[in-house]
């Protein structure tokens, strides 16, 4: 199922932006720098990155100056979209041949498999979002949220360590009560916990992946705790937040 999931946000991009005309591609993004066809080629080397991991080569990945291998932009985008396919297609077949728990070294140390495709399929519908601003269309919203959701709390801890910033009370006071786009409750956390955040599922995972700022979200955070996880919620997991 999960697989499943990765691959139709996979195509809900791909469905995007296989139709525009080549001047539309190099359309600025939300991302400073970037246009459209960098979302994509990005999306392709991280895959090509990933990939490398899966098969056991995350030492190529990551260089002692941290930088994934690169290669450039091509011109035309017909070979960018190219790309992306296979390589996408490459990262999916290397993860359908793994057990879900086969660790994956990616950043500081192991991940499970589930969690680095988990990992994957959130970063490709975060993209996702900046390519459907890029282009001034609206995305739809399903779901597969479950799975940003899930990866945006996991990572809790290694947001607040990565940004240097200690919780005001342990994150086990906190709960995540979210309304999934089918109307569906999902919870995180002990249901009893004294802080809460509630609200659109949609918005935890634009506030998490960084696409949306929480004060323009119709998330209510109750508590400090709660206050302070909108500020530095960030969905990237590491090997302390791998599931």
């Amino acid at each position: 199922m999960l697989l499943d999931d990765l691959a139709a946000e996979h195509q809900v991009l791909d469905d995007l932006v296989t139709p525009l005309p080549a001047e539309v591609w190099t359309t600025p993004s939300p991302s400073p720098g970037w246009t459209l066809a960098h979302q994509i080629h990005h999306l392709d080397v991280s895959e090509g990155a990933a990939l490398l991991a899966l098969t056991g080569h995350s030492d190529q990945v990551f260089s002692p100056t941290g930088r994934w291998p690169d290669r450039p932009l091509p011109d035309d985008p017909t070979e960018v979209l190219d790309n992306w396919r296979a390589s996408r297609a490459a990262s999916l077949e290397a993860m359908a041949a793994l057990d879900a728990k086969a660790p994956v070294i990616w950043g500081n140390g192991p991940m499970t498999c589930r969690s680095f495709a988990t990992a994957r399929l959130m970063e490709t519908w975060a993209h996702g979002l900046d390519c459907f601003t890029t282009v001034g269309a609206e995305p739809t919203d399903t779901d597969r949220l479950r799975h940003v959701a899930h990866i945006g709390y996991r990572a809790l801890p290694y947001a607040f360590h990565s940004q240097g910033v200690t919780p005001p009370t342990p994150l086990s006071e906190l709960r995540l009560d979210l309304t999934s786009p089918s109307g569906e409750r999902w919870t995180y956390g002990n249901p009893n916990a004294p802080q809460s955040i509630t609200g659109p599922a949609s918005h935890w995972c634009r506030v998490a992946t960084r696409r949306m700022d929480a004060a323009d979200s119709d998330l209510i955070a109750a508590g400090a705790l709660a206050q302070a996880v909108l500020t530095v919620a960030r969905a990237y997991l590491s090997d302390g937040a791998a599931s």
